[in-house]
């Protein structure tokens, strides 16, 4: 499993709170709506509360990714809505399972719409790869980087079916230069930062 500071939304307070984990439930509903009345076509629009970083108002979700994360995502809004029924003042942003509950749910709209949720003066990733792949029966890598410093943030989830024993999966593949380089091999059948892996 993850670390869980690495999956969970930052600590929020008061209003940013109730807006964020307000919105994030919203969609989740709603992409599960779209699922279970095929409207997938169409693109889903929705108001970013301003506790976010401004992003596309409209996006197209990704009906495969969409059916593969429906389970994880109806498990996470069980899970979430006791959070959304209590007032504003009683949700305490430091709980850890708040935290961690709301930024998994984030992580399948992401998935889901390609695209990020990021609530403003959050530090995430600089870099991101979200990598599918049905049987590894040779190399297969997430991300190759050249140049890295100490301040090189990345983020990579690779989700694999099975991984062969001629396969290799490397989450990432670092070149530090001529005189060394670094990899992250993973020999599993999943490297992912995904609830119920």
């Amino acid at each position: 499993m993850p670390d869980p500071d690495a999956v969970a939304i930052p600590a929020l307070a008061g209003a940013a709170l109730a807006q964020g984990i307000t919105f994030l439930y919203g969609q989740a509903a709603e992409l599960l709506r779209v699922r279970r009345e095929d409207k997938g076509a169409h693109r889903v629009v929705f108001a970013v509360p301003e506790v976010f970083k401004p992003l596309d108002s409209a996006a197209r979700p990704d009906l495969a990714v969409l059916a593969d994360r429906e389970r994880d995502l109806r498990m996470l809004l069980q899970i979430a809505e006791p959070f959304t029924a209590r007032p504003a003042a009683d949700l305490d942003g430091a709980d850890e399972s708040l935290r961690v509950c709301f930024g998994h749910i984030r992580a399948v709209l992401e998935d889901v719409y390609g695209t990020r949720f990021t609530f403003g003066g959050e530090p995430r990733p600089t870099r991101r790869v979200r990598q599918t792949v049905g049987d590894v029966r040779g190399p297969t890598t997430g991300m190759k980087i050249r140049g890295a410093t100490a301040n090189t943030v990345v983020d990579v989830v690779q989700r694999v079916k099975t991984v062969h024993e001629s396969g290799e999966l490397t989450g990432i593949d670092i070149d530090l230069g001529a005189r060394q380089s670094a990899q992250t091999p993973h020999h599993d059948q999943a490297n992912e930062s995904s609830l119920g892996d």
